[in-house]
């Protein structure tokens, strides 16, 4: 398979308080985390994934690239509900992550989960 690295970048704005999905957005979130970061590592056991907010006082890396499912976890028992997304610096610091990764045979991915309105218009740089 890929050798790969990988971002995720979860949001943790208020909107992810909303109980539409069960139990809420973010219990969805962190399932889906939890899917992702299994199929990632056991289709490659040198890949590698890393963890990141985008909301609160700001975007925020929890884990380095890591195949550590430990530190994932423990990190998303960490995240507080808070504040608005920011989503094009949230992506913009995953890719300065992925930018520094130890393995550079390693193919470059963010995952970025968004659970609320994006009320930002910038545009990105291109990769």
């Amino acid at each position: 398979m890929v050798l790969e690295a990988t971002v995720l970048v979860i949001d943790n704005s208020e909107w992810m308080r909303n109980g539409d999905f069960t139990p809420s957005r973010a219990q969805a979130q962190n399932d889906a985390v939890n899917l992702l970061f299994n199929v990632k590592t056991q289709s490659n056991p040198e890949n590698t994934v890393g963890l990141m907010t985008m909301a609160g006082k700001g975007p925020e890396v929890l884990v380095t690239l890591t195949n550590d499912m430990g530190k994932i976890l423990s990190a998303m028992h960490r995240v507080t509900i808070a504040g608005t997304p920011a989503v094009s610096t949230g992506i913009q610091i995953a890719q300065l992550v992925l930018k520094h990764r130890q393995n550079k045979n390693q193919r470059q991915r963010v995952i970025v989960f968004v659970g609320s309105p994006v009320a930002e218009r910038t545009t990105l740089p291109s990769t």
